[in-house]
Order: structure tokens, then sequence, then C-alpha cells
């Protein structure tokens, strides 16, 4: 073996330990830990590929790139790092297979718009481009009203987009697909691309379904970063282009609570073109919240629903969703011990309050406001 291969060696054994010492802190949460040996990983690539040729160098370049770019957002959401190069003569099919059988698990959701709280606006607004035109097609035609495209929710986390997702498709009786990045980014190149097309023709053969993408700006980012990113969104674009205008009964749904991450290709006409913003819960709907997680259960006379509300006002249907179980805790604890009834007061969800803060700060909703003004622009034209 000559100095070069075993530099080679040396070097690869070197980026396998980093990047497995990133891995183990990324789990145990060490997120400051992980960005360091992810970063030592990229720096070893980086050598390894100074002393390759031709397209192995290419990729071992694209590769250390990726790394610095994937520990640049480890603390904006959950990561997976792909392979560059897959072995030859690996076979696939049994991973392909499971993904053709995680596609046809997909049913018809049981949750429907009653179950969701307030949004009506944004019910309407779906309701007259996803959901009417499957069910009244005739009527749509008489009115030469456009169908199709796809719609895209935007909103802070936790404000209910996937349960909007679920409750469409259980309007329509469509089969429904909810799709991660980790159900579509593979580990090896051109997976990623075949995973789609797989999700795409196995929707097609539904007599309705529904596409849901959840975390879109994984999956369609802004191209011109990352080759693997680039080639996704190839293929996603071309699979929207192919469904919409042909397939009324394939609706497409993304949800994102990052919309200005998103390629600006996916949001033309025919794409996703509508947006519709997800705002926090207003007072209404967080009471809607409240009296739902306390039905049935036992509450003292004197507790005030319209405190909890005013005290809840930055805090997102799913903050609500864990402040109420989380309220009833010591009172069914101490109910455990005492083998009696302890209701549910006004103190409980005080305590709670105290160490649940809202999950989107002052300054994250701004951004959600400032993008859906800079949108709402485009389409409200001021009065002359």
């Amino acid at each position: 073996m000559n100095d070069k291969n075993t530099s080679i060696s040396v070097l690869s054994d070197k980026f396998d330990l980093y990047m497995k010492k990133g891995k183990q802190a990324k789990e145990q949460g060490n997120i400051a830990l992980a960005k360091r040996n992810f970063l030592l990983a990229s720096e070893v690539m980086m050598q390894m590929a100074k002393q390759s040729q031709g397209k192995l160098k290419e990729v071992r370049m694209d590769r250390a790139r990726r790394l610095v770019e994937l520990t640049d957002n480890l603390n904006k959401k959950p990561i997976k790092v792909e392979k560059s190069e897959k072995p030859k003569g690996e076979n696939n099919n049994s991973e392909e297979d499971e993904d053709v059988k995680k596609w046809q698990t997909a049913e018809v959701p049981k949750i429907s718009f009653s179950d969701v709280a307030g949004l009506d606006d944004v019910k309407k607004a779906i309701t007259i481009r996803m959901i009417n035109p499957i069910k009244y097609p005739d009527k749509y035609k008489m009115y030469g009203k456009k169908t199709g495209g796809g719609v895209l929710l935007y909103g802070p986390p936790g404000t209910g987009k996937t349960m909007i997702a679920k409750a469409i498709a259980n309007e329509v009786g469509a089969k429904f697909y909810a799709i991660k990045g980790s159900d579509i980014v593979s580990k090896w190149v051109g997976d990623s691309e075949k995973n789609i097309n797989s999700l795409f023709q196995e929707a097609n053969k539904q007599d309705r379904a529904i596409i849901f993408i959840d975390e879109m700006d994984s999956l369609i980012g802004k191209r011109g970063v990352d080759t693997h990113n680039d080639k996704r969104v190839n293929e996603f674009l071309q699979q929207i282009d192919g469904v919409s205008g042909r397939n009324q009964n394939l609706l497409l749904l993304g949800a994102t609570n990052r919309p200005w991450d998103i390629d600006s290709a996916a949001m033309r006409s025919g794409r996703f073109s509508q947006k519709i913003y997800l705002p926090l819960p207003d007072a209404p709907a967080r009471k809607f919240m409240i009296e739902k997680a306390l039905k049935g259960v036992p509450v003292d006379k004197d507790f005030d629903v319209n405190r909890v509300v005013e005290q809840t006002e930055l805090y997102s249907g799913a903050d609500i969703e864990e402040l109420c179980d989380r309220a009833k805790d010591e009172p069914l604890l101490k109910a455990i011990a005492t083998d009696s009834v302890i209701l549910v007061t006004n103190a409980d969800f005080d305590r709670v309050l105290e160490v649940l803060p809202p999950s989107v700060t002052k300054k994250e909703l701004k951004e959600f406001e400032d993008y859906n003004n800079e949108v709402s622009s485009y389409i409200k034209k001021p009065k002359k």
C-alpha cells in the first residue's frame, strides 16, 4: 500500500470517528459537541477530497460542504446526513418494497373540520380550493372555475397544519399520504428521487388521494447550495407538473414553519401558488381547545376558563394541549394516593404556566407576520 492510500485510510478512519461522536452527541442533546465533531468530520473529508481526482474529488468536496450546511442547521430542525457513494452491487429492492408498503398504508383520517378550533377563514379558503372541486365538479365546470395545483399552509409550529390536512382528506374521502423528510431523503444518491416517483405513482392509483408534505422546506428547499437538494426539488417539481391539470382527484398540500426557505419555483401557478397562513389560535379558539381538553374531567365549579384563555395569548394549539394535560397531573396523583376525586383548579394551570412558556417567541411570530404581510401585499392592491 503506497503512502497516498495509507493517508486516505487514516483520514477515512478519522472521519468515521468524528461522525460517530457527532451523532452520539446529537442523540444525547449536546448540540455544541455534535456541531464540533461534524465540523471536524467536514475538515477531514475536505482533506480526502484534496487527495482525490475526478468524480471522487467532486463527491467528497460536495459532502464536506454538505456537512457544514447541516451543522449550521443543527439548531433549526432534525437532520439526516446523506451519504454520497453507494456500494456497487448493493441491492436496495427490499428498501424500495418497504417504501411501497409505507405508501400503501395510507388511509382516510377520522378527523373532521369540527375538530379544528377556529380558523374559519382557512377552512373557507380550503373548501373553495380543494374540497368543493372534488365534491361538485360539474358546478366548477359550469362556472369555469380553475382547479388543480397545491396549497401551502404556513405558520408557527403547533398551529394545526397537520390536523387541517387530515380534515381535508376526511371531507373528500381521500387516501392520506403524510410525508416527511425522513420518508423521502435517502442516504444513497438518486434514491430520494426514486422515492418521490414511487410516492406519486402510488397516489395516482387511488380514486382520491392527498399528498401532504410536512416540513416542506426540508424537501423543497432553495436550490443552488446543495446538489442533493437540487435534484430532489427538480424531481418534485416534475411530478407536481405531471399531476396539475391531469388528475383532479389527487390533491397536493404542503406545510412549513419556514416558508421563506422554500424554492420559489414551487410557488408558481399550478404548483403551490395558494399560500394560507395559520396563525396562533385566537381567544375563542383557545377556549374551545381548553374546554375540549377538560370535557368529562372533574373540574372545580369555580374554575375560570376565561382566565386561562387570557394567560395563554401567545400559546399554540400544541402548547395548550400540553398545558391542559400537565395541569391534570397533580390532581390525578392525589386522587390515586387518597382514593378520592380531586378537582382540577385554576391553581393547577397556574403551576404549569410558571414552567411552560409558549414555544413561539415574539421575534419568531413577527417573522411569520412580516412574511404574511409581504404575501398579502401581492394579493391585496391598495385602494386609490
